[in-house]
């Protein structure tokens, strides 16, 4: 669910306070309903991020998939404004710096956004053995207490870009900011596989055309933007386009665009195959899948590896084609073979590892 501010702290004083009777003792009924001990995963996304339909809905159905499975209780906190955000991880570290009871609770941080604050402040958690913390998309270990998980996108999109030329030899890639490591590791992606000539459509192979943009300047911008900024991007250029929002949830506003204006465009982090009829490819992010998974990890006697990576070659990352007519789909057939689909494949398995390294 998703939390106000007022809600929030109605919720923590719900959660993790006790009552001050001050000299009264109050005894309590065997009758009355026992407090819910099961443990408790609460995570902190970036502003506004829940209902972005891509990377952030999926991370909220892991954890929920999770509950589920594994019987938790679950807090999911979508703040307003970073300093909101800020707030709610100081409330919690300060609140769990040390144990109060033996419950067990995990903080996943699903964004960049709160960097700085996580790496000064992880270790304040390390008396605390029944809290966990868990770091979303983030390629550099924590020093001290806490995990990361990072899908690495490098290789999901140079496969992607390198079948693009069967949609449009005009590309338009939009990127959020160019500060962003999750960001600028998709954008070269792209930018890398498009530069390869594995299939030629109508002389595509000399005739490609990319453009790349950037929204915002600094960390964290670039992903709740309004119409007119979409447009002032895309108005003018030349058509047929094909628009690879690499941004979070301001793509959604690229998808409307492209339906209005009759664009073609590339889903990002989740399949849509169908939503619409001009979009025959997704560079697919299963960080659900992931998140379920690095829970359970959790809840395991081993517990969550410190760090783990899990990117093209494990399948947590991957490209969906799915042809939206007759035209496509033969153009499909006849270019993007099994054969040259294993070769691409296996090409940016190997390119995601060099540049991982």
């Amino acid at each position: 669910m998703r939390l106000t501010t007022a809600t929030l702290l109605l919720a923590f004083v719900a959660l993790f306070t006790a009552c001050d009777k001050g000299d009264t003792i109050v005894l309590p009924d065997p009758g009355d309903p026992q407090p819910d001990t099961s443990p408790l995963v609460t995570v902190i996304y970036e502003p506004g991020a829940l209902g972005d339909q891509t990377y952030n809905d999926l991370i909220y159905q892991g954890v929920e998939e999770a509950a589920q499975l594994y019987g938790l209780r679950t807090m999911q906190l979508s703040p307003q404004t970073v300093d909101e955000g800020l707030a709610y991880l100081e409330l919690l570290f300060r609140q769990f710096s040390e144990p109060a009871d033996s419950i067990r609770r995990l903080i996943i941080v699903a964004t960049a956004t709160y960097d700085e604050f996580l790496r000064k402040n992880n270790r304040r958690l390390e008396g605390n053995a029944f809290t966990d913390l868990l770091y979303l998309e983030t390629s550099t270990p924590l020093d001290g207490k806490g995990s990361t998980l990072y899908l690495p996108y490098y290789g999901a999109m140079y496969e992607a870009a390198a079948i693009c030329p069967i949609i449009s030899t005009n590309t338009l890639l939009i990127g959020s900011n160019p500060c962003d490591e999750t960001v600028g590791e998709a954008v070269k992606g792209f930018q890398d596989g498009y530069a390869m000539n594995y299939i030629d459509v109508f002389g595509s192979a000399t005739d490609k055309q990319l453009s790349t943009v950037y929204i915002g300047d600094a960390p964290g911008q670039g992903y709740n933007i309004a119409d007119s900024t979409v447009l002032k991007l895309i108005i003018g250029r030349p058509t047929p386009l094909l628009l690879v929002p690499v941004c979070g949830g301001a793509s959604t506003k690229f998808r409307r665009m492209a339906d209005i204006f009759g664009y073609s465009y590339m889903y990002m982090g989740i399949d849509q195959a169908t939503t619409s009829e001009h979009s025959f490819l997704s560079a697919v992010k299963h960080i659900d899948r992931a998140v379920t998974q690095t829970i359970g990890q959790w809840l395991s006697a081993e517990g969550m590896a410190k760090h783990q990576k899990l990117g093209l070659s494990t399948g947590y990352t991957e490209v969906v084609t799915h042809p939206t007519d007759d035209f496509m789909k033969i153009l499909l057939d006849e270019l993007y073979t099994d054969s040259l689909r294993a070769v691409i494949h296996d090409d940016a398995i190997r390119k995601e590892a060099e540049y991982e390294q």
